[in-house]
């Protein structure tokens, strides 16, 4: 039992030497590796410890047309324009809200148009110079009922009397139902009339009665001056409550109205009715555009802090008014008032066949001369030309060389980096 107890313990004591061994042998060798990758020739290590030498970046002098422009936002618009203001909230309810929204911008608005919907009830578009100021019901009699009348005869002939009897009555119930509608109606007390075959109550005395009598409430005629009209601007939102302004419509002219820095409405006085101006992006892309007239104006302040107050009160602005002739309105039904039109102001064009550089290629020598520098071919160095900007744009500029020569496709440095990489 002894003797195997001791042949144990030696074959431990033999594992853990070879084990040692090993590691040992695994280091030496790493560390073998280590200096020898570590080692160089002493060209190699004057190498690796040089300062790297600069970089240059260049690019090609290119060859084209360069065109200074200043861009203006412009909306479309109409010269005749009216507000139609919200209805107030009908009997039995606190608040008015937009049950239907039917029109959108651009959409033509003619006699019989329903131009909203509220709580139920139509907003009917009618031909007229004065808005409706009271109920119209039968029995009433006057100028606006004349007015109504004129508006029911475009539809059905009404006679144009001043009284509200059974004709008119009957035609504003025609048009309520070719809308959709049913005609709104007021309860009104009657006494019997003999002469229509009515007998009074035994006993005598004249007994009241009620009966319902056809009515035009105020607040669901719009009488327009002018017909047709277009829809601008739709400020009501289904299921909404309305208030101010409901809708916009408009007429007339078509023209673009741009709205303008201070810096920009300085550029077109400067240029006054020799601008020269073109149309960008937009319905009348290409066209030619004519000189604006420009105008001073209170306009609202653009609510960029949501926290502003309201109320802030307007600030004035330059506007210009662009004005639209026949010959740009080819496809005019298909104008959208609100529209957004580029209009391009053009400060300077160069020569065809200009070299354009990027305006980081030019710089200046004590002399105060503007310079580009080309990058030699090889074996050459490099060369300094001097050089007149004739027009710059969105950090390019078309120049003209004034000392040594400067060619398309010549490589101008724009750059330099250090070793450092700035």
């Amino acid at each position: 039992m002894g003797a195997e107890v001791e042949l144990g313990m030696r074959l431990s004591s033999s594992h853990v030497v070879s084990g040692v061994l090993a590691v040992a042998l695994l280091g030496a060798t790493g560390a073998a590796w280590y200096f020898a990758a570590q080692a160089r020739t002493p060209a190699q290590r004057a190498e690796a410890t040089a300062e790297p030498a600069d970089s240059v970046v260049t690019v090609p002098v290119e060859q084209g047309r360069l065109v200074d422009t200043v861009s203006l936002s412009a909306e479309l618009d109409r010269t005749g324009g009216f507000a139609v203001g919200a209805p107030s909230a009908p009997a039995g309810a606190e608040v008015a809200l937009a049950s239907g929204v039917p029109l959108e911008a651009g959409d033509e608005v003619g006699a019989g148009t329903v131009l909203l919907e509220v709580s139920g009830r139509p907003m009917i578009a009618l031909p007229g110079d004065v808005p409706a100021y009271r109920d119209l019901a039968e029995g009433d009699s006057g100028p606006d009922v004349e007015q109504l009348q004129r508006a029911l005869s475009w539809f059905y002939g009404t006679p144009v009397t001043g009284e509200f009897g059974a004709r008119t009555a009957d035609d504003v119930e025609r048009l309520y139902e070719n809308l959709g509608y049913e005609a709104d109606t007021v309860a009104a007390a009657v006494e019997p009339d003999p002469a229509e075959g009515e007998v009074p109550p035994e006993g005598g005395g004249a007994r009241t009665g009620t009966v319902e009598r056809v009515r035009l409430p105020a607040s669901e005629a719009v009488f327009l001056p002018e017909l047709p009209m277009q829809v601008g601007e739709v400020g009501a939102e289904q299921s909404a409550p309305v208030e101010g302004t409901v809708m916009t419509l408009v007429s007339g002219d078509w023209k673009l109205e741009a709205e303008l820095s201070e810096a920009e409405a300085a550029e077109l006085a400067k240029f006054g009715e020799d601008a020269e101006l073109e149309y960008g992006s937009g319905p009348f892309d290409g066209l030619e555009a004519a000189a604006p007239e420009l105008e001073r104006r209170e306009v609202e302040p653009e609510q960029a802090d949501p926290w502003a107050a309201e109320s802030a009160e307007p600030v004035e602005r330059t506007v210009a008014v662009f004005e639209l002739s026949e010959s740009d309105l080819d496809d005019a039904g298909e104008l959208v008032p609100g529209t957004e039109q580029e209009v391009v102001l053009v400060r300077a064009r160069s020569e065809e066949g200009a070299l354009i550089v990027p305006l980081s290629a030019l710089w200046t020598d004590a002399a105060g001369a503007t310079l580009v520098t080309v990058q030699a071919g090889e074996g050459e160095a490099e060369r300094h030309v001097e050089v007149e900007v004739t027009v710059r744009h969105e950090g390019r500029g078309a120049v003209e060389p004034v000392g040594g020569e400067l060619e398309g496709g010549d490589r101008v440095v724009v750059a330099w980096r250090d070793r450092d990489g700035r």
